[in-house]
């Protein structure tokens, strides 16, 4: 069984980290209290691991909205860092469905 499962994660291709498919994440788009959910800092993840969190909570664009979080790298802690990144997608212009699953996933 071990070989199996050797083989599958040798079969990936050349993405890195945890944004390969397959990988199972958050289902959740409720925004929640930090602990609920596995959450990614912004200050500290890679793109692509951001790209995966993203993606696996049904966010559309994922790699994009990635991008556009990290660019404004870093952020302050607590609500002066929640703010900051409510203030990042509002300027551009993430819906309320969209911002809601973002929120769920990341923390400054």
């Amino acid at each position: 069984m071990c070989t199996a499962l050797m083989l599958a994660g040798c079969a990936g291709g050349s993405r890195s980290g945890s944004d390969q498919p397959g990988t199972q994440g958050v289902s959740s788009a409720a925004p929640g209290p930090a602990g609920q959910v596995d959450r990614k800092s912004l200050n500290s993840s890679s793109a692509p691991d951001l790209s995966a969190a993203l993606r696996a909570n049904d966010v559309s664009g994922p790699e994009n909205w990635s991008q556009i979080l990290l660019q404004f790298t870093p952020y302050p802690p607590g609500q002066a860092g929640a703010e900051k990144i409510a203030q990042v997608l509002a300027q551009f212009k993430a819906d309320p469905d969209t911002t809601a699953k973002i929120t769920n996933v990341v923390t400054p």
